[in-house]
């Protein structure tokens, strides 16, 4: 579209056919338009997610994907559309219509999934579901690339739009008659914490630092959560654009087609779906267990001499006073099979990923030719587990009953570091175009990989065997000590 509305303006190309659009204004044009387009999609996001995750709590599972998938149908439709009067208004068709995604996009069916398989499975299983989850979503995108390609250039740019289309009223289907109807735990703080704008804004609750009484008594503020979401935030901002950005970067230096770029986008999302999918889990496994390790011989380093650290679970295991009885009733020893044991390692893991990323952003910066453009696309994937195990450590933060609203928070962070790293980067590889320079724009995405690296060390998880004290808990406590001096300073009456 780009390249049409130049000429209008412009004498006509003179020169062979397939290097019409081959300038440095079209490119700084697509690229701005990409990112407008993206940004706009990218508020949309946004904005789903706080609407999504109330569709969750009010309607359950179900019917929020059902919600999501086929308003997602309404806006392809849309963009059929928009392809097909083209220029200018086709753009600003494209870009408003993007407003659609506010009540129903892809940020939303994600949540749905995410927050679906979060309470399907074990807490321990949680962060690899997660990452599988999202490899399954990036092996859909990888053959959607590939499908878009290769139908645009047999059947016309509205072909793919069309197949999507169908595609999204098969999902919605599928979704209406397969996905629970009711999420499983905690149902009743949920339906309580969904009342009104204090359900709708949730997500940004989780956030916020909280309280933690020590088992010496002591109340301390932990940061963690906050650290974390902006770690995560400088990482988005540093990696979601890299893909478009490797796409825009071989359109303008080495002239890759649509069909170029289809395969390129094809090979960046099949290789991190294969990598989540595959390799991602038996990551995690593998590192827990290491990390686990490591923590029991620090454990037994401090423990005290005599002291086994077992939990006692009957009524001869404890100790006995003079003269006295079994103290307390036997305890339930907990469940191996339940505790999220070594996440941990998912934070450390999180912090890795992004000294990854900005290696291969770096190396991205100083290709030459195209087939580097294709080995950076097959590297970085590699460096893609950072978003579900960020999932994992919010939700293992967080109570039970707050863990879709910690997705929600997670997710949110992500939909807005991608809005703003498609609005600013956007406009930094148009002016490095303009200039002949768009590989500078790769070295800024490694610095503030670098950065948000630096910021995840400075989050820690909460303090070993402390306690959250929520709100309404510390509410409860200061009634409890009131009531109790009354109590104290009432004469007694006979």
């Amino acid at each position: 579209m780009e390249c049409d509305i130049f000429y209008t303006h412009h004498p006509p190309f003179a020169g062979p056919a397939d290097e019409r659009c081959h300038r440095r204004e079209i490119d700084a044009g697509t690229a701005l338009q990409f990112s407008v387009l993206g940004m706009s999609t990218s508020l949309s996001g946004v904005f789903n997610l706080f609407v999504c995750g109330y569709f969750i709590k009010l309607w359950g599972p179900r019917w929020a994907f059902v919600s999501q998938t086929s308003l997602l149908g309404l806006r392809v439709s849309s963009q059929i559309i928009g392809v097909t009067v083209g220029g200018r208004a086709g753009e600003l068709i494209f870009q408003i219509c993007q407003a659609i995604g506010i009540v129903g996009g892809p940020r939303g069916y994600q949540l749905v999934l995410n927050t679906a398989v979060g309470e399907a499975v074990a807490a321990k299983n949680r962060t690899a579901v997660f990452g599988r989850l999202q490899g399954s979503i990036m092996l859909g995108t990888a053959w959607g690339y590939l499908l878009g390609g290769v139908l645009g250039n047999v059947y016309g740019i509205r072909r793919p739009f069309e197949v999507a289309f169908f595609l999204y009223g098969v999902s919605t289907l599928y979704g209406a008659l397969s996905l629970p109807t009711k999420a499983s735990t905690e149902r009743s703080d949920r339906k309580q914490s969904s009342r009104g704008l204090n359900g709708f804004f949730a997500p940004l609750k989780v956030i916020a630092p909280h309280k933690y009484r020590l088992p010496s008594g002591t109340v301390i503020k932990n940061h963690g959560l906050i650290f974390l979401a902006l770690g995560i935030f400088l990482g988005v901002l540093a990696s979601g654009y890299a893909p478009l950005l490797l796409q825009m970067y071989a359109t303008s230096m080495f002239h890759f087609n649509t069909t170029e770029n289809g395969y390129l986008m094809f090979g960046i999302s099949l290789i991190r779906g294969l990598f989540l999918l595959f390799m991602f889990p038996k990551i995690i496994s593998g590192g827990r267990l290491w990390f686990n390790g490591r923590a029991q011989q620090d454990h037994r380093a401090e423990r005290q001499p005599g002291d086994d650290g077992t939990v006692p679970t009957s009524p001869e295991d404890f100790a006995v006073a003079e003269g006295g009885e079994v103290p307390q009733e036997p305890v339930q020893s907990p469940d191996p099979e339940e505790e999220d044991s070594g996440t941990g390692f998912d934070l450390l893991f999180v912090r890795w990923s992004l000294v990854v990323d900005s290696l291969v952003t770096l190396f991205a910066g100083f290709s030459s030719t195209g087939w580097q453009v294709y080995l950076v696309g097959f590297l970085l994937p590699f460096a893609s587990g950072s978003a579900p195990a960020a999932k994992g450590v919010m939700t293992e933060m967080c109570p039970p009953h707050q863990r879709p609203d910690a997705i929600s928070a997670i997710t949110l962070v992500e939909s807005t570091a991608t809005l703003v790293t498609q609005g600013l980067f956007g406009l930094i590889f148009a002016a490095f175009s303009e200039m002949g320079k768009p590989s500078l724009t790769f070295f800024c995405n490694a610095g503030i990989a670098v950065l948000g690296f630096i910021v995840l060390f400075i989050a820690r998880f909460p303090p070993a065997n402390s306690e959250r004290i929520d709100g309404n808990d510390i509410d409860a406590n200061l009634g409890a000590e009131v009531e109790g001096m009354r109590n104290r300073r009432s004469p007694n009456r006979v």
